[in-house]
C-alpha cells in the first residue's frame, strides 16, 4: 500500500511535463512556419490576379510568366461583341514580371509581422506589367489577330432588289472590318490601366469598334423604298370581263408591265404601253368575250332569236381602250375596276344599222359538237362535227367569221399531216371546214383528246351540201 502511494506521487510529479512538451512542439512548429513565411508570400497573396500564396519571389515570378504566356487581352465593342482576343505576351514586359514579384515580396515583408501568416485574409496586389504600346504596335497586333487567317471583308449595306414577282430586301452583310484607328487607340490606352492578368482575360472596350453597314434591312431608307414600291405593286387593279370572269393584277403582273427603277432611294414605276397591251391581250384571250351578243335566228319561225357572241375575226372587244384604261390606273396609282368596252365598227355593222340580220350562215356549237347550215333562212345541212383538240391546245376559236374562199380536191399539208379532202372552206386563217375520210365517228367528246388541229371535221355528205350552198364572204359563227 505504501509502495503504491509512492508511485502515484512520483507520477504526478512528471504530469506537468506533457503540456510543456506540447507547448515546445507548437513553438517549434510556429517558429518553423514563421521562418518559412519569412522567405515566402503570405497565404492569400495574389499579384495581378495570380495566386502566389506560400510562393517564393522566384516561384511567384515564374507563376506570373506562365499565366501571362497563356493569357489574352480581349478587345470588345461597346455593343458587347468581341472584336479580337490578342495574346497577352505580345504586350508584356517579362523583365518587369520578375522585378515586380520581388518588389511586391519586399513590400509585403515591410508591412507584415512575424505571425501574419496565422491571420486569415486576402492580400491582393493589383499591378500592371504591360509596357507602353504605341498606336502603330497595337494596330499591327490587331491586324495580325483579325486578318491572318481570314481576309478583310468590308460591310455591305442592305438593298432592295427587283424580282419577277415584285421585289425582295437583301439583308446587310456585317463583314469583319473594324475601325483600326479607334481600336488601336483604345487598346494602347486600355493596356496602361489593366491591373490583372488572371483568371479572366483582361477586357478593353472600344466604342463602335466595328465598321457597320450604313444601311440595314430595318433602316428608314429601306422602308421608304419598300413602302413606295408597295404603293405601286399592291395597287388593286381588277379587270372585270363580266359573267363572273375577273382578274386582279398581282405584284408580279404590275412589275412585268412597268419600267421600274430605284436610284438613290427614289422609286420610279412607269407603265410601258406596249407591255400593258401584250398583257391585257393575254387576259382577253383567257377571260374576255369573243365579241358582243348579236342575234341570229333558226329556220323555224316559232323559235325565238338566239343570241351569240360574235365579232370581227372573232373579236370586237376594244383592246386598245382596255390597255389604255389599265395604263391610266397604274399611272395614277389609284385602285380601279376596269370594265372592257366594245368596238361596234366592224365591217358588217350595216346589217344592224338597218335592223337586218343575215339569213345565210353556218352555225357551229363547240359545246354540242354540232353544225347547222342556213341558206336564206332554210336549214340545208346539219351534222355532228369534231373541232380542235383541247388536250393539245388546238382549240377552234370562237367568233364570227366569213368564208375566205372554197376549193375542191385539195391536199392539206402541215408539220405532221398531209391529208386529201374533197372540200375545203377556210374561214379563220388556216382554219376551215372540210371533210375527213379518216374519221368514222363525229360529235360527243372526241374533240377533247382526239380532235383536229383546229379545223372543223365534217361528215362528207354534209360537207358536200355546204360546199354547194355557200360562197365566199358568207358567215361562219362559232360559239
Amino acid at each position: 500500500m505504501e509502495n503504491k502511494t509512492k508511485e502515484k506521487a512520483n507520477l504526478s510529479r512528471f504530469l506537468w511535463l506533457f503540456p510543456l512538451l506540447a507547448l515546445v512542439f507548437l513553438c517549434a512548429v510556429a517558429g518553423l512556419y514563421t521562418y518559412r513565411y519569412q522567405q515566402r508570400f503570405l497565404p492569400g497573396t495574389s499579384i495581378a490576379g495570380v495566386d502566389c500564396s506560400s510562393m517564393t519571389a522566384q516561384e511567384a515570378a515564374q507563376a506570373l510568366k506562365s499565366a501571362a504566356a497563356g493569357g489574352s487581352v480581349t478587345l470588345g465593342d461597346s455593343s458587347g461583341a468581341q472584336v479580337a482576343a490578342l495574346p497577352m505576351s505580345a504586350f508584356l514586359d517579362e523583365t518587369s514580371l520578375e522585378e515586380t514579384a520581388y518588389s511586391v515580396y519586399a513590400r509585403q515583408k515591410e508591412s507584415s509581422g512575424l505571425f501574419d501568416w496565422l491571420m486569415p485574409g486576402k492580400h491582393p496586389y493589383p499591378v500592371s506589367f504591360f509596357r507602353n504600346v504605341t498606336g502603330e504596335e497595337a494596330a499591327a497586333a490587331l491586324e495580325a489577330a483579325l486578318y491572318s487567317d481570314q481576309p478583310l471583308i468590308a460591310p455591305v449595306s442592305a438593298k432592295v432588289r427587283l424580282t419577277d414577282e415584285g421585289y425582295e430586301v437583301i439583308p446587310e452583310e456585317p463583314g469583319n472590318a473594324v475601325d483600326m484607328k479607334a481600336c488601336s487607340a483604345a487598346l494602347a490606352q486600355g493596356l496602361r490601366s489593366l491591373k490583372t492578368i488572371w483568371p479572366e482575360p483582361a477586357a478593353i472596350i472600344a466604342d463602335r469598334a466595328f465598321i457597320r453597314p450604313p444601311v440595314t434591312a430595318d433602316s428608314p431608307e429601306i422602308k421608304a423604298v419598300t413602302d413606295e414600291l408597295d404603293s405601286y405593286f399592291l395597287l388593286p387593279v381588277t379587270l372585270d370581263f363580266g359573267d363572273g370572269e375577273a382578274y386582279t393584277l398581282s405584284p408580279g403582273d404590275i412589275r412585268s408591265v412597268c419600267d421600274v427603277t430605284i436610284r438613290r432611294g427614289t422609286v420610279k414605276c412607269i407603265p410601258d404601253p406596249a407591255l400593258v397591251r401584250a398583257f391585257t391581250d393575254e387576259l382577253v384571250d383567257l377571260y374576255g368575250y369573243d365579241g358582243v351578243y348579236a342575234k341570229f335566228r333558226h329556220v323555224e319561225d316559232t323559235r325565238d332569236y338566239v343570241y351569240y357572241r360574235v365579232g370581227d375575226n372573232g373579236w370586237i372587244l376594244d383592246r386598245d381602250a382596255l390597255a389604255d384604261q389599265v395604263c391610266s390606273a397604274l399611272t395614277a396609282r389609284e385602285g380601279a375596276v376596269v370594265t372592257p368596252s366594245y368596238d361596234y365598227t366592224w365591217y358588217w355593222k350595216g346589217f344592224y344599222a338597218r335592223s337586218r340580220v343575215p339569213d345565210t350562215f353556218i352555225e357551229i356549237s363547240l359545246d354540242n359538237q354540232y353544225l347547222w347550215a342556213f341558206k336564206d333562212g332554210q336549214l340545208v345541212a346539219e351534222a355532228p362535227v369534231v373541232t380542235g383538240n383541247i388536250a393539245e391546245r388546238c382549240d377552234t376559236r370562237r367568233g364570227c367569221f366569213r368564208i375566205a374562199y372554197k376549193e375542191a380536191d385539195v391536199i392539206l399539208r402541215g408539220p405532221t399531216w398531209n391529208d386529201h379532202v374533197d372540200y375545203w372552206m377556210p374561214f379563220d386563217g388556216e382554219i376551215g371546214l372540210h371533210d375527213s375520210s379518216w374519221r368514222s365517228l363525229y360529235g360527243g367528246d372526241i374533240y377533247l383528246t382526239d380532235g383536229s388541229h383546229g379545223c372543223v371535221n365534217t361528215p362528207l355528205a354534209a360537207m358536200r351540201k355546204i360546199y354547194r350552198s355557200f360562197k365566199s364572204n358568207d358567215f361562219v359563227i362559232v360559239y
